[in-house]
């Protein structure tokens, strides 16, 4: 999609829309972010819990890139569910209410991994997450996200808007022996976070459709069982240099890991292909070993 109309994108103080205002840019659109928190990107304040000033915000916009929500960090400080309902279901559609008024046909949702929930405990075994694990969401968080994906189904099957819903897996300022062990399996950098979303939005889709957004991983599904048991074996046959490398660190590999997420939909149907992988992590820490 290139449009000499803009395109708005919501939570563009926060970490991914930061980086997703900046791609885009990049890219050649003309992009107007939105927020309740002012920032460097963030050419408006807006709470989407308004649905008057959502339609005036969006009056002449192609597409909206919406990753403003409640996040899990706020369910652990206790938020009252009525502010994750009113936040992420209602502010949620008033966006897409707002795509009709105005025959705005794309719309980007950012959703969440963490809404498979439940379904990725298993006692014997990693558990394999793709988009055909069935959710089952554990807290408001997750409901509200879910109910928001089936809003998204909703305007894309009964009111043409090209809907498509992005669940991206973790991206949060951790020590580097962390951030690697999460990238192995389910965490991700928000600049391929940014570029998922964008991806999807250059992609003009038939159907409804949903995508896990990570940074993939070096693990296959025959390794399920060992990653629950054994999770340095498999690394270790996976990525052989990794042993060095947290050897000479002093880190600590994981102790078992209990899920790994699939990208494999978004490489095939977006051309999705992280960057910022547990491999291109484990090079970056060899080479800053060197210096």
């Amino acid at each position: 999609m290139r449009s000499s109309s803009s395109v708005l994108v919501t939570g563009s103080s926060g970490r991914l829309g930061r980086e997703l205002v900046f791609l885009l840019r990049a890219r050649g659109y003309s992009v107007v972010g939105v927020d309740v928190v002012a920032g460097p990107t963030t050419d408006q304040l807006l709470d989407i819990r308004d649905g008057g000033a959502v339609l005036a915000a969006t009056r002449g916009v192609g597409a909206i890139l919406h990753t403003a929500a409640l996040h899990g960090k706020h369910y652990d400080l206790h938020y009252p569910r009525l502010d994750f309902v009113r936040t992420n279901v209602e502010g949620t559609l008033h966006l897409l209410n707002a795509c009709v008024t105005h025959g705005i046909s794309k719309f980007l949702y950012t959703s969440t991994t963490s809404i498979y929930g439940q379904a990725m405990v298993h006692p014997d075994q990693a558990v394999w997450v793709d988009e055909d694990l069935v959710p089952q969401p554990r807290d408001i968080y997750d409901i509200t996200k879910q109910a928001a994906e089936a809003l998204c189904r909703d305007f894309f099957e009964k009111e043409g808007v090209q809907a498509t819903v992005l669940r991206v897996s973790r991206f949060l300022p951790e020590p580097d022996n962390l951030a690697l062990n999460h990238r192995l399996y389910r965490g991700l950098d928000e600049r391929d976070g940014a570029l998922g979303l964008v991806l999807a939005l250059e992609h003009d889709l038939a159907t409804f459709e949903v995508f896990n957004i990570s940074a993939g991983s070096p693990f296959e599904r025959d390794d399920l069982v060992q990653l629950k048991r054994d999770p340095a074996a498999a690394i270790h046959r996976r990525m052989p240099e990794a042993a060095a490398v947290y050897a000479q660190r002093g880190w600590a590999l994981p102790t078992s890991i209990d899920r790994v997420y699939s990208i494999e939909k978004a490489r095939r149907v977006l051309g999705y292909q992280p960057r910022y992988t547990a491999q291109a992590l484990l090079q970056q820490a060899t080479h800053s070993l060197k210096q």
